[in-house]
């Protein structure tokens, strides 16, 4: 069958038949209509015919009918579309711009700029970028503690407890979509509202940080931002004191022991000496050697002295009892000097010098730990006010004159969803209308119902 042969049969069943025969010739017309008004254009352009005769203009006219019926229906199709789409997107759109113009709280925003560094560190060069997170300067390790205070839980807590800021915004001044915990469980999450309205930005290059903070009115932004602040600035001071606090405790508790050790070996040392009865233990010592020294040449030069006599064969010389007394003498003194010494009855004066040696090593020892601990000490105080971490407000809080709404996206997904919601009804209801579902879904209910 050829496209003129399907045209006729089309117009034939137009004019009396059934309608439904003629859809499916609809879509054969529609798809050879392209086909068959390329021949006739050929046969137009190609050879000059004859006069056609009165058949022909008849199947002429019918033919131009069919193709205006097919230029309608495209027509219609083409305004279908454009009504589907102005329903999908363009409505949608109108009615998100609609409740942001009218019924959307629009917010003010304060703003400051602060940074947590401490007293011997520079500011971070523009250059260093992320490498400055590795390196000694601690700028941007503060900087990210500082941020995940503000953002934490506990201090929406405070927040809320000292100036009711969640309480701010669950007010019905506040339109549905935005606010806190509104209808249909919207914006339920108390945490993930707040961080909505606190932010917190960090220069990683500068090592500076941005807080934002939203409110009805700007005099509420201001005064929210600067309780952040002030809730930032105690934490951060608290968590210094506290670093400093625990360093130096541990550092005191180290040079109280260091003395108590050295009292210890103090009253040791004065035990020795009161028991032995010498103050000082070591120069006894000395001076009997000394002295066992001196006998020793006076012993030396009287034996010398009575060998000669005694080489002379002067044996009834006066001078040899007297020498000879004089050698037993300082004999004796020299045995008593050594025996004071080392007496093995304990009371000699070696064991008394090993006694105040070991003592007194055990002072100096104490005495050495102790000053080590005080100059640990000391360094340590110097090194606490180079470390100590310090809340700087480059910039304070502060807020535009003008309110803008704040959360265009957050308006946009529900209602999107909504309209998503009701179109979806909305085209099942017609799908089951035109096709005559609704007896059909009444039959499958009963039959589930059964």
């Amino acid at each position: 069958m050829d496209n003129e042969d399907r045209i006729k049969f089309w117009l034939s069943e137009r004019q009396g038949k059934s309608p439904r025969r003629s859809m499916p010739i609809m879509d054969d017309i529609d798809k050879a209509s392209t086909t068959s008004s390329r021949a006739q254009r050929a046969e137009l352009q190609g050879e000059s015919a004859d006069r056609p005769s009165a058949p022909q203009v008849v199947d002429d006219q019918r033919l131009e009918e069919a193709r205006a019926a097919i230029l309608e229906r495209r027509a219609s199709r083409w305004r279908s579309l454009v009504r589907r789409a102005m329903f999908l997107v363009v409505l949608p759109l109108l009615v998100v711009l609609l409740y942001v113009g009218l019924f959307a709280t629009p917010l003010h925003q304060g703003e400051a700029v602060f940074t947590v560094q401490t007293s011997g560190e520079t500011a971070p060069s523009a250059s260093a970028g992320l490498f400055a997170i590795g390196g000694s300067n601690s700028t941007i390790a503060d900087a990210f503690k500082a941020r995940e205070f503000i953002l934490s839980r506990p201090m929406m807590d405070q927040m809320e407890k000292r100036f009711g800021f969640m309480s701010h915004f669950a007010s019905h001044e506040m339109d549905p979509l935005t606010r806190f915990n509104g209808p249909f469980g919207m914006n339920s999450d108390p945490l993930d509202y707040y961080r909505q309205r606190v932010r917190v930005a960090v220069d990683v290059q500068e090592g500076i940080l941005r807080l934002y903070v939203q409110a009805r009115t700007k005099e509420d932004a201001v005064r929210f931002g600067n309780g952040l602040l002030a809730a930032a600035e105690e934490h951060v001071n608290q968590f210094s004191d506290k670093i400093s606090q625990d360093q130096i405790a541990a550092l005191t508790r180290d040079v109280q022991d260091a003395e108590r050790q050295v009292a210890d070996t103090r009253r040791s040392l004065a035990a020795v000496q009161a028991r032995r009865g010498d103050l000082s233990p070591e120069q006894t010592a000395a001076s009997v050697y000394q002295l066992i020294s001196n006998l020793e040449l006076q012993l030396a030069e009287a034996e010398r002295e009575r060998s000669s006599l005694l080489d002379q064969g002067l044996t009834e010389s006066p001078l040899l009892p007297r020498l000879t007394a004089r050698t037993q003498e300082l004999r004796s003194q020299i045995a008593e000097q050594r025996g004071r010494l080392a007496n093995p009855g304990g009371g000699s004066l070696v064991r008394t010098l090993n006694e105040y040696e070991g003592a007194s090593a055990r002072k100096e020892i104490a005495q050495a730990r102790w000053q080590s601990t005080l100059n640990t000490l000391q360094q340590a105080y110097l090194r606490i006010l180079e470390q100590r971490r310090y809340f700087v407000r480059i910039v304070g809080m502060s807020a535009g004159q003008t309110p803008k709404v704040r959360d265009v996206y957050g308006i946009a997904v529900p209602v999107l969803i909504f309209m998503a919601l009701l179109y979806a009804i909305w085209f099942i209801i017609n799908q089951l209308r035109n096709e005559g579902g609704f007896r059909q879904f009444s039959q499958v209910s009963r039959r589930w119902q059964r």
